[in-house]
């Protein structure tokens, strides 16, 4: 296991990097304002993908293997064109797009989505290395693209960001369809069951768009786009410090997802949790000893106030730390409406409190409400895993026995971990 978390960090931290990078020139050379419009745009796509994800999402690995291959692909690709063009018009009705990119949004969203379901193809293959090859070649290709729209075209604007995305999920998009298309030499079965994926697929994106709407939310909610561009850069940097929980999830589900619920399972991921937990405090604290010149000299001189912003969301994110490897646990053993339940929590409390705390707060009411949302959720799916995992309560505060446990984890040599 210790292998695969670390191949998985490896690829983790060298993608969160490169986003890292984007950010920084998409910052500082395109301004405040460009930002806002790119963080609309890409929450925009965020939100048609998780609504068409219902049924090509990560949720349908599980059948892949047992349903006629073929099928699978075909109700994909004529699903997506569907849902894809329903959900752009339903987001052009609401005036939500960036004026004048509407079109790009719709060609983007539709490339991001079928990829995606080309790559989740791939996983179900058990081909991880061009999974993860797909991971990162494409975030590589925007960084490119904006490097030679910046410093080579000397463009400024929006169009410096949303072309470059355009080309590499054109790219991405082709190698990954030509990988796939080596999937048919392979016998798969007749049977197909387009309700079981659906209903499969619709707890788990139904919980995964009420996770992003308790921050992302506040978007649509800020009254300027320069706010929303402040906003979302101090969440971008804020959210880097999950790498953790990003690079364990996919581990942390295959392993739990073998050995099913067992005390073992539920130990493992409390380990993690605590681990990321930790791993997200140091980060806090670095940040903390930074001062505002330096976030200010990085990302360009409209991001005053970013540090301010940054230490506000902070509490949110030490929650998400913690209680992300908890959820995954919750889905590695099929209860992913004890998931769903939890995420409500915080989403209805963004819907009732995020119009009052913008109002009054502005860009820090977003932050707040944001910690207050992340908090309901942390102290429901820690309440259900005290209550169905059936560890001890001193277990919760033994960080002798985590140290012991991760030790022993590393140190594993069992096959295929």
């Amino acid at each position: 296991m210790f292998k695969s978390l670390v191949y998985s960090l490896i690829t983790k931290g060298t993608v969160a990097l490169i986003n890292f990078f984007i950010l920084v020139i998409s910052s500082r050379y395109l301004g405040v304002s460009s930002r806002g419009e790119i963080s609309v745009f890409i929450l925009n796509i965020t939100v048609i993908q998780i609504i068409n994800e219902v049924y090509t999402g990560y949720s349908i690995v599980h059948f892949i293997p047992k349903f006629n291959f073929k099928k699978v692909l075909m109700y994909g690709i004529c699903s997506t064109f569907v849902f894809c063009s329903l959900s752009n018009l339903v987001i052009g009705f609401l005036e939500k797009q960036v004026q004048g990119y509407a079109w790009i949004g719709y060609l983007v969203s539709l490339l991001v989505i079928l990829n995606t379901f080309n790559c989740v193809l791939i996983l179900a293959r058990q081909n991880i290395r061009t999974y993860n090859f797909l991971s990162f070649i494409q975030p590589l290709l925007l960084l490119l693209g904006i490097v030679v729209y910046t410093f080579i075209l000397h463009k400024d604007t929006f169009e410096a960001f949303v072309y470059p995305l355009l080309f590499s999920f054109i790219l991405a998009f082709v190698i990954s369809t030509f990988v796939v298309s080596g999937f048919f030499k392979k016998n798969s079965p007749v049977q197909f069951s387009f309700k079981s994926i659906l209903t499969s697929g619709l707890v788990f994106q139904a919980a995964t768009l009420m996770f992003i709407f308790v921050n992302r939310w506040s978007y649509y909610l800020l009254p300027d786009i320069a706010g929303i561009g402040l906003y979302a850069s101090a969440s971008s940097v804020m959210e880097a410090l999950l790498i953790i929980v990003n690079a364990i999830s996919p581990v942390l589900l295959a392993r739990i997802a073998n050995e099913g619920d067992t005390l073992k399972s539920a130990d493992l991921a409390l380990v993690l949790a605590k681990a990321s937990l930790i791993f997200s405090l140091f980060g806090v604290v670095i940040i903390y000893l930074l001062p505002e010149s330096f976030f200010i000299f990085v990302l360009g001189e409209g991001f005053s106030g970013i540090r301010q912003l940054m230490l506000l969301y902070a509490p949110g994110i030490l929650m998400v730390s913690l209680f992300s490897p908890i959820s995954y646990y919750f889905t590695a053993i099929g209860r992913q409406k004890i998931v769903l339940l939890c995420y409500c929590t915080g989403f209805f409390s963004t819907l009732l409190l995020a119009p009052i705390f913008i109002a009054k707060y502005n860009t820090a009411g977003a932050a707040l409400n944001a910690n207050i949302a992340y908090l309901l959720i942390a102290v429901a799916i820690c309440s259900c895993f005290v209550g169905t995992s059936k560890l001890s309560f001193s277990r919760f505060f033994s960080f002798g026995t985590d140290y012991r446990n991760l030790k022993k984890m590393f140190s594993s040599k069992t096959p295929g971990t």
